[in-house]
């Protein structure tokens, strides 16, 4: 059983955090965003959020079938703050 680290999370369906984009691809989701929100209703996109979340999800599948087998990584309820150490 694959056992989560940290701890429990409040049950949320969204989740706020704050992450850095380079600048430039930042300004292009924020532009697509904004202007399929505004003159292209049925690209389904409303928000930043929801270009953000499915291709990080695809990105994260892509990875978990590379590295982990094709199944979920272990859950972290609380990353280590900091970049990792180089090993």
């Amino acid at each position: 059983m694959i056992e989560p680290t940290g701890e429990a999370p409040q049950s949320r369906r969204r989740v706020q955090r704050t992450i850095n984009f380079d600048r430039s691809v930042l300004e292009r989701a924020r532009a697509a965003a904004t202007h399929l929100a505004s003159y292209e209703p049925q690209a389904g996109v409303r928000s930043l959020a929801d270009i953000v979340n499915p291709a990080v999800l695809a990105y994260v599948t892509e990875l978990e079938e590379l590295y982990n087998a094709g199944l979920p990584f272990r859950p972290v309820l609380r990353m280590p703050s900091g970049r990792p150490s180089k090993q």
